[in-house]
């Protein structure tokens, strides 16, 4: 029991350091969260190993599909810690708060001219809301 409690605690506390790894804008710290995700890791296949290695274990189909499912787990947790990397998140979150400001005028007078360089550009049987034939 305490092998596998071990593994649900372990497991847990890796879980929880997945979303602060997402939200980190800084790659030193996310270093650090992924050595106590690496420790965490470690632990849990420690624990699967010895709970393998009994040979009295009655319960081995639920321990290979444990030991499947940590397994899935763990690609997940790779493709997501790469995605985090990526910082697109942070990124977006730093060029809404602060820049979206200067920028939106300048996209919106863009916008307007391309509007109406649109509606100045005759095509036959295209009206843009105003009537085909006028009275």
């Amino acid at each position: 029991m305490l092998l596998a409690y071990g593994i649900e605690i372990s497991g847990l506390r890796l879980q929880t350091l997945i979303p602060p790894h997402i939200a980190e804008e800084n790659d030193q710290k996310m270093d650090e969260l992924e050595a106590l995700m690496s420790r965490e890791d470690k632990q849990i296949r420690k624990n699967l190993d010895e709970l393998t290695a009994l040979r009295n274990l009655n319960q081995k189909a639920n321990l290979a599909k444990a030991v499947s499912s940590y397994d899935r787990f763990n690609k997940i947790k790779t493709q997501i810690l790469a995605l985090s990397r990526e910082n697109t998140n942070v990124k977006s979150l730093s060029i809404s708060l602060s820049q979206k400001r200067k920028v939106m005028p300048l996209c919106q007078d863009t916008l307007n001219k391309l509007q109406q360089a649109i509606m100045e550009e005759p095509i036959a049987g295209v009206t843009y809301g105003r009537p085909a034939r006028p009275r």
